[in-house]
C-alpha cells in the first residue's frame, strides 16, 4: 500500500491518501486553511506545508503518527502567498517560496522536527513583459540541486532561476548566479534529471519546458507541452521526471492533459503525446513506480494512471476519488 497526503486549497485542509494497487481512498488528516504545497522530511516522519495566505503566509509542521497528523506549530514566512516549500538535504532547514511578495524564506528545523524562527528572507526584484502576471517578482519554487551545493529559486515574475548557497550554520542564503529565460517564459517549477547535471524548467506562460545545464546554468532548447493544433489558453503547473530519466511529465491546465516528453541524448526533449488528465485544472502530478497521480483542483478529484514502462504513456486506472480543491500530492 502507498500512503500519501493531499493538500486542499481553501478550507478543506490536508487529507490522507491511501492507494492499494491503484485503488484510492481519502480521509481527513489535518484541519488547516490554504495548504497549497507539502513536503516530507527524508525519514517521512514529518510533514511540512505552506499556508498560502495573501497577507501573511505561514509554514506549518506536522508529526506523522501512524494514521494521524499531529500539528507541530506554525511560523510566518515573512512574505505573502507562499506556494512551494522543500526540505534542504541537510535536514536542518525548510525553504519556502513566497509567490505574492517574490521572496524566499529559510526556517530551521529543531531537533523535534518543529520549525524555529525564520533565519533569512531573500527578496527578488524586477518583472517581465506579461501584464498582470509579471508586474513584479513571483517566486514559485525553491529546492536544492542534486549535489546539495546550491539552492535554486524559480521566479515566474522575473523570468529567472536564481542560484544560492546556503550557510547551514547561520541559515542564510548567499547569491551565486542567476539564469535569465526568454521574456514571457513565466518559469513555474523545475525537476532534476537523475544524471545530476540537468534540470527541466516548465514555463507557465509559454507552455514549454526549458533544459538547464546545472554546471553552467545555461538554458538550452525549449519544447512545447502542447501539440501543434492546440489553441486553448494553457498554463502548465507541475513537472516530474521518471526515476530512470527517460520521460518527463507536465500537467497542462487549460488543455487539461498530461504531456509526455521523451528525454533523448543531450539531454533534450521530444513531445510524444498528451493524455487527458481526467479532470479540470491539474495543479500537481506525482509518480510512484509505474503509477501516476493527478490533483485536479477545479474538479476536486484525484485521478490515477498506470504508466507503460516502454512508452512512458499513462493510461487511466480505477476510479477517481473526490477531495476538495487538491493542489499538491506527496507520497511516503
Amino acid at each position: 500500500m502507498i500512503r500519501g497526503y493531499v493538500a486542499g486549497f481553501g478550507e478543506s485542509g490536508i487529507r490522507v491518501l491511501d492507494v492499494d494497487d491503484g485503488h484510492m481512498t481519502v480521509r481527513p488528516g489535518a484541519a488547516v486553511a490554504d495548504s497549497s504545497y507539502l513536503a516530507l522530511s527524508e525519514d517521512r516522519r514529518l510533514l511540512y506545508a505552506v499556508l498560502e495566505d495573501a497577507d501573511a503566509g505561514q509554514v506549518a509542521a506536522f508529526a506523522v503518527e501512524r494514521d494521524e497528523l499531529r500539528p507541530f506549530g506554525n511560523q510566518p514566512t515573512g512574505g505573502s502567498s507562499p506556494c512551494h516549500l522543500s526540505v534542504h538535504p541537510s535536514g536542518r532547514f525548510v525553504l519556502s517560496a513566497n509567490y505574492g511578495s517574490g521572496s524566499i524564506s529559510v526556517h530551521p528545523i529543531d531537533d523535534d522536527g518543529s520549525l524555529g524562527e525564520r533565519t533569512d528572507l531573500v527578496q527578488h526584484h524586477g518583472g517581465g513583459p506579461v501584464r498582470g502576471r509579471q508586474d513584479g517578482p513571483h517566486a514559485h519554487m525553491v529546492a536544492a540541486d542534486p549535489s546539495g551545493a546550491h539552492v535554486l529559486a524559480v521566479d515566474l515574475g522575473t523570468d529567472a532561476v536564481y542560484r544560492y548557497r546556503l550557510d547551514v550554520d547561520a541559515g542564510r542564503l548567499f547569491a551565486d548566479g542567476v539564469t535569465s529565460l526568454p521574456p514571457g517564459t513565466g518559469p513555474r517549477h523545475l525537476a532534476f534529471h537523475p544524471d545530476g547535471r540537468h534540470a527541466f524548467v516548465v514555463g507557465e506562460l509559454d507552455s514549454a519546458v526549458h533544459v538547464l545545464d546545472l554546471a553552467t546554468m545555461d538554458p538550452g532548447a525549449a519544447v512545447a507541452t502542447l501539440p501543434g493544433d492546440a489553441n486553448q489558453s494553457n498554463h502548465p503547473s507541475a513537472i516530474r521526471i521518471s526515476d530512470d530519466g527517460r520521460f518527463c511529465y507536465v500537467a497542462n491546465r487549460g488543455h487539461d492533459s498530461i504531456a509526455v516528453l521523451a528525454v533523448v541524448d543531450g539531454p533534450s526533449l521530444r513531445l510524444t503525446t498528451t493524455v487527458p488528465c481526467g479532470g479540470e485544472h491539474p495543479r500537481d502530478v506525482v509518480l510512484a513506480d509505474d503509477w501516476l497521480f493527478v490533483a485536479n483542483q477545479f474538479s476536486s478529484r484525484v485521478t490515477v494512471f498506470r504508466v507503460n514502462a516502454g512508452t512512458g504513456t499513462p493510461a487511466p486506472h480505477g476510479s477517481p476519488v473526490a477531495t476538495p480543491s487538491p493542489s499538491c500530492i506527496v507520497l511516503r
